[in-house]
């Protein structure tokens, strides 16, 4: 009878865990909430599948490669917003790619360190909870992981090194965090290309193909800025006002997520740290040939990415992404290296089985991240954002939560800073856009009450709740208790109004420009119209009948659950 080989049984039983947490990821990718950030980014990728170009056409402050790859979803699935979850189930591939890079940068170490890094990785939840998200930090730590898998592998070939080449800068163009860590990085290279010249051995063992591929991918972003006429506004919105951005905008400390972090997972960095310390010991003893090996550049990314989130003015939990994503090859190489003290077969099953209650209290926590319902009340305000507008029908709120619909001004979505520095432009601007677009709808989120107290008068005047998410253009009357009650209405767009509810034109008698309504449905051209109403007291509405026909009726006071920060 044949026995199973404990390698064989190893083997088998990561793919089976790998297997299971890619489930998971998919599980994630569908059903967790989204993020306020993440209906930015896919607005702006519905954007950019329409032709627009970021920071000339839409207010845009982050480098836009996430955008671009994302678009082409949007011009093969149409502009329903549900569409939002294809853009999640594609940020798989990031991840997936970011899986294989863990276990590559892991490839001369023991066959357990380089299955456990992807398995160790999925099973992080700071790392899973954004990592399956649209986010630029996402594909772009991917990418920057990609590069130093391609530089780790022996032996170089000219395709390996053009690989990492247009990686790393690719990387770049994902997001402005890898101008800080990438850059680190990257003076080791450019120092090692200077100093060695290509001679073996080398940090980048093929330099004419590593740059041919860096200058590549230079060469599709300065076309696209060039036929694009983007250079002046990506460089006014990405870099000057950027910088403005973080010198001004209101900070808090690095630990503020950090250590929530660090006290919840103390195992994965206890590992990482023990991971970190037995390749540091022996890539200096490895002498004189220490600055050519490839572990060089992981070491040196760790510092490099915790730099990154500790620098920034207002560091929230998804900057850890990089770290995170530099620190799973440590974890795998720090569970390899307590196997290596347990010597007796009865200590290694121990500790195999004390990993697998670890990896089943992560999967708990994954699970964890779907509580509440997940992103279903967020699917059903979507559904209906498609029933009741067009892919024409302009949207407002200050994130891009509709999706895939028109904004009606350049600053579709605000941030804290924004909102400061540019209150007057807009409580000037916004409700001048609302009109002229004919916004019909607007969707209710956290940034609401950051708003000018001029630009939130406007839009509780005109727009009335259908819930606590959704408002619809109408303006609320309350006939006085003597004579009658003499207004305006302001219809945004022709089309079809009604008047809710219907039996107020039994109790009274309504005028619309001097004529008497009877029916409860009308069609008014846009622009500023009489309202008079003779009647007994009681308020009633007049509201913009939506796309699909259906009258309805204000809800006031109900809460908003849409919008979410993380």
């Amino acid at each position: 009878m044949r026995t199973l080989q404990p390698g064989k049984v190893m083997g088998w039983g990561g793919a089976l865990v790998l297997g299971g947490l890619g489930v998971q990821a998919l599980r994630l990718a569908l059903h967790k909430a989204f993020s306020i950030d993440e209906f930015q980014y896919a607005h702006a990728a519905w954007l950019v599948a329409r032709g627009q170009v970021p920071y000339r056409d839409f207010f845009e402050v982050h480098f836009p490669l996430v955008y671009q790859v994302l678009a082409p979803l949007f011009r093969l699935l149409g502009d329903e917003p549900l569409n939002v979850l294809a853009l999640r189930g594609a940020m798989l591939l990031p991840l997936a790619g970011a899986c294989v890079a863990v276990a590559l940068l892991n490839r001369r170490e023991e066959r357990l360190a380089m299955l456990l890094s992807p398995v160790l990785l999925l099973a992080l939840p700071p790392f899973m909870r954004f990592a399956t998200e649209v986010r630029p930090d996402a594909l772009a730590i991917a990418l920057f992981l990609g590069a130093l898998a391609a530089l780790s592998l022996r032996p170089a070939t000219p395709a390996r090194g053009f690989a990492a080449g247009a990686l790393f800068v690719a990387a770049v163009w994902g997001s402005q965090k890898v101008l800080f860590y990438g850059a680190v990085v990257g003076v080791a290279l450019a120092a090692d290309l200077v100093v060695r010249r290509g001679r073996a051995p080398a940090l980048v063992p093929a330099p004419r193909a590593f740059l041919a591929g860096a200058f590549g991918v230079l060469a599709a972003v300065a076309a696209y800025l060039t036929v694009s006429d983007a250079w002046g506004a990506w460089w006014q919105w990405c870099f000057v006002w950027a910088s403005e951005h973080q010198r001004h905008y209101p900070g808090f400390s690095s630990s503020k997520y950090l250590l929530p972090v660090l006290a919840e997972q103390p195992w994965c960095f206890t590992l990482a740290a023990l991971g970190f310390a037995a390749t540091v010991r022996r890539w200096w003893r490895a002498g004189h040939a220490r600055w050519s090996d490839s572990d060089a550049l992981l070491l040196l990314a760790v510092p490099a990415t915790f730099g990154s989130y500790a620098l920034q003015r207002a560091p929230f939990p998804y900057s850890l992404l990089p770290l995170l994503g530099v620190l799973a090859p440590f974890m795998a190489r720090g569970v390899a290296e307590v196997f290596r003290w347990l010597r007796t077969p009865k200590a290694r099953v121990a500790g195999a089985v004390a990993l697998a209650g670890l990896l089943a209290v992560q999967a708990v926590r994954l699970e964890a991240l779907l509580e509440g319902g997940g992103n279903a009340r967020q699917r059903e305000v979507l559904a209906r954002i498609a029933t009741l507008t067009g892919p024409e029908d302009v949207v407002y709120d200050n994130s891009g939560g509709y999706v895939s619909r028109p904004h009606a001004h350049f600053y579709f979505y605000t941030d804290a800073y924004l909102r400061g520095a540019e209150a007057a432009r807009l409580a000037r601007e916004i409700p001048e856009a609302l009109v002229a677009t004919g916004c019909v709808l607007r969707v209710d989120d956290l940034r609401t009450s950051g708003l000018p107290p001029s630009l939130r008068r406007f839009l509780t005047e005109h727009y009335q709740p259908l819930d606590g998410d959704l408002s619809l253009w109408g303006q609320r009357y309350e006939p006085p208790g003597a004579g009658p009650l003499e207004g305006r209405f302001l219809a945004v767009r022709d089309g079809r109004y009604f008047v809710e509810p219907e039996d107020v034109l039994s109790r009274g008698a309504l005028f619309i420009d001097g004529t008497r309504v009877t029916e409860p449905e009308l069609t008014l051209p846009k622009g500023p119209h009489a309202v008079r109403y003779e009647g007994p007291a009681g308020a009633f509405h007049l509201l913009w009948l939506p796309r699909d026909g259906r009258r309805w009726t204000p809800r006031p006071g109900l809460p908003p659950t849409y919008s979410r920060l993380f």
